[in-house]
């Protein structure tokens, strides 16, 4: 049966290869890490021969952090082509070519996607292979042999470097999914004697401890990483990793006091091989001495945790060093230094996903909008030193810089701190349009329209009736500003007919209930961190629907990683949370609805039909998109 498979399995490669020389073409053939790719695409050989286009090419799945997801392609006499050079960290990925609205997609094949190989000297570089294991759900989401195409791949991939540890586990446990119980013991065991073997090989490196730690998830053995972590501390207690493992474990301590006497203890272990590894340390100190008010403590401690080199990691704690500086009033001179450094510094920021390769250094993923998170960066900092040089009473300076950051401000937060400084100032009238800033950015915060309340009412707008209308007014602004996206990215995708969900009494939920109702399906999993956190902004929109028989709530468990009884036990432990918990029995509907993470939430119109698509924790916005996105889909029907 498995030669059948694997015979099945080059033939429709073959067929995917004739098709790709056919249509496509993709140069280099054997690209190596700095090569200038081109992909060329012939349209009058497929079906978009009746195309204007234009095409772009669409990347399922690669490690091409620098490059947007999504390539156009240029014309070029009767083709269509793209160029773009390898980056030096690059491996497999695949893709296809589609046009515009994606209403013509061209794939190598029904069941594959056109692939680019790595090479280094006309050998394919290891992960290659690994890479394409992960791609196979990406590339046939209905196939019945997702598991035992991966197994084929990670054993190629094992054939050519078999040491791939990553590719040892994903094999392992890709094996337990169809092994006996007794089978899949020997299986775990084998899998932990692989980690073990990677924590021997260099036990004192933070990094190579990182992969084990990987692996142990991988493995499912998530309660390992701790005692993994011990072990490290009992065989190593002063090597920088024990110590930073020990400082790490101090932490989760409720006691501060207690914690700061033991960070002495620790401080007593310090030399020249382990100071490195104190810097938490002195970060801890520090927050603990401003927040007691201790600004003699904590100015020690400042220098130490801060350093004037571009490091796009601390350029987040930076801004929460200046916050907390701000919040205690203390320190106020060092808070502005650090401050204005901030603002010299804005362009490296980090906006978006980062990766380190030594050969390459920091790395920021690709992000359309990184322009415009940078002036809302820069912006918020500009809030900030407004703040300080009021607090230093200074206020001129104060209202020069807020001048500057208001048109561009979109932090609701630091909205509403700079117009409590103009009523502090006793103006009102200044204070007013940052509170409708600050409403428009977040009109579920009950302090922002209190305040902005109470301006009006000192204003001379004392007639209740003429306020309601006013926040009204400011209602629909925030909306259309919503609604102008969504006609952008709207969507009009069929849900599915044949659904197998069931709510925690396991009674099935049918297809009629969801007719004639806007339908929220938010995607989560009780391992999954970020859709927990989402849940507060999630059930605050519940509570706002709940009575409305136009709108359905289905908190719908994926069962990716998770039982009917998980989700049972999470949802009786946690009754903060009243909306609809259901459990999705069906498996493969995640790859038919093109879920690949979670937390997803699908908004789905009246008629059944995918309108709106959210992916990942959004935090507080989620409040007004998720509302701005029911109400849109309530007028587009009326």
């Amino acid at each position: 049966m498995i030669k059948l498979f694997k015979y099945a399995l080059l033939l429709c490669l073959l067929q995917a290869s004739l098709l790709l020389q056919a249509q496509v073409s993709i140069l280099p053939e054997k690209a190596a890490a700095g090569d200038t790719v081109t992909i060329s695409f012939d349209p009058g050989k497929s079906a978009a021969a009746h195309r204007a286009g234009p095409f772009f090419v669409d990347f399922n799945y690669s490690n091409f952090y620098e490059f947007p997801s999504r390539m156009p392609m240029q014309r070029e006499g009767g083709l269509w082509r793209v160029r773009f050079k390898l980056p030096a960290y690059a491996n497999f990925s695949c893709f296809t070519i589609a046009d515009k609205d994606k209403k013509f997609v061209q794939q190598a094949s029904d069941s594959s996607q056109y692939e680019i190989y790595v090479y280094k000297q006309g050998k394919l570089i290891a992960g290659n292979y690994l890479g394409k294991s992960y791609s196979v759900p990406v590339q046939d989401k209905t196939s019945d042999h997702i598991v035992a195409t991966q197994e084929y791949y990670l054993k190629k991939e094992l054939s050519l470097y078999p040491d791939n540890y990553e590719a040892q586990l994903r094999l392992i446990v890709l094996q337990m999914k169809t092994s006996s119980p007794a089978q899949q013991a020997r299986l775990l065991k084998k899998g932990l004697a692989v980690v073990e073997q990677k924590f021997r090989s260099n036990p004192l490196f933070e990094g190579n401890l990182n992969k084990v730690t990987m692996g142990y998830l991988i493995l499912g053995q998530n309660q390992k990483v701790d005692s993994i972590r011990q072990v490290v501390i009992n065989e190593f207690p002063n090597k920088k990793i024990g110590i930073s493992y020990r400082l790490n474990k101090l932490f989760r301590e409720q006691d501060s006091a207690t914690v700061v006497a033991k960070i002495g203890e620790l401080l007593s272990l310090k030399t020249a091989d382990n100071e490195t590894a104190y810097g938490s340390a002195y970060e801890y100190l520090f927050n603990y001495y401003v927040r007691h008010g201790d600004s003699v403590q904590a100015r020690k401690y400042l220098p130490l945790i801060t350093s004037w080199e571009q490091d796009p990691y601390k350029w987040r704690t930076y801004n929460e060093y200046v916050q907390l500086l701000l919040d205690h009033k203390l320190m106020l001179q060092d808070a502005s230094k650090l401050n204005l450094y901030l603002l010299d510094s804005v362009a490296a920021y980090p906006v978006s996903l980062i990766r380190y390769f030594p050969e390459t250094g920091y790395l920021v993923a690709h992000d359309p909008a990184k322009a415009d998170k940078l002036r809302a960066i820069k912006a918020e900092i500009m809030a900030n030193q407004g703040l300080i040089t009021a607090q230093l009473n200074q206020p001129e300076a104060a209202r020069e810089w807020f001048a500057k950051s208001i048109p561009t401000l979109q932090s609701a937060a630091l909205l509403r701190a700079v117009a409590v400084q103009y009523q502090q100032w006793n103006d009102p009238t200044s204070a007013i349009p940052v509170l409708e800033a600050a409403y428009r950015h977040a009109p579920f915060d009950p302090a922002i329209r209190q305040l902005l309340d109470s301006a009006l009412v000192k204003t001379g707008m004392s007639n209740a009736a003429e306020r309601q209308a006013y926040f009204s007014k400011l209602d629909k602004q925030w909306k259309q500003g919503y609604y102008q996206e969504f006609q952008k990215i709207i969507g009009n995708t069929p849900f599915p007919e044949d659904i197998s969900l069931v709510d925690m009494d396991k009674k099935p939920l049918l297809k009629a209930e969801l007719m004639d109702k806007i339908v929220i399906i938010d995607f989560w999993a009780t391992w999954c961190k970020p859709c927990i956190a989402s849940f507060p902004y999630l059930h605050q929109v519940y509570k706002k629907y709940a009575d409305d028989p136009q709108v359905k709530f289905v908190v719908l468990n994926s069962g990716s990683g998770n039982s009917w009884d998980d989700a049972y036990k999470w949802a009786q432990a946690n009754p903060q949370f009243d909306f609809p918990f259901y459990y999705n029995q069906d498996k493969k509907l995640s790859s038919r609805l093109e879920i690949t993470s979670i937390p997803t939430t699908l908004i789905l119109d009246k008629k059944g039909n995918i309108r709106f698509r959210k992916v990942g924790f959004e935090g507080e916005k989620l409040l007004q998109s998720l509302d701005a996105m029911i109400e849109y889909l309530k007028e587009l029907e009326q």
